[in-house]
């Protein structure tokens, strides 16, 4: 992975850690009846968190082999995935903050 794309990975992850956390307070102060949208993006989130954490652990030799034998469409691939996923919990944690902030 190019210092561009994990620095880019790493800001992501760091707006959607303070988003979600900053929902988890707020959930605890008062907002019982969205409890199931939480459980539902917490759990995406500890999907997302875990696969990003098997596919970082990937040592540099594999990455290296792969990237040989598919030409770099793997990366590729991968990349797109992330940001995808990225951009799905972004969009549901600002929804649910959205919600929690009407109230």
């Amino acid at each position: 992975m190019n210092e561009e794309t994990s620095e880019s990975l790493d800001k992501s992850y760091d707006e959607l850690k303070q988003l979600r956390d900053e929902i988890k307070l707020k959930l605890q102060l008062g907002g019982m009846e969205l409890r199931d949208d939480w459980g539902k993006l917490d759990a995406e989130w500890g999907a997302w968190t875990h696969q990003l954490g098997h596919d970082l652990e990937a040592t540099a030799e594999d990455l290296e082999k792969k990237l040989r034998e598919a030409g770099g469409e793997d990366l590729r691939k991968i990349e797109i995935a992330t940001k995808l996923e990225i951009s799905k919990l972004k969009r549901g944690f600002r929804e649910l903050a959205d919600k929690l902030t009407e109230r």
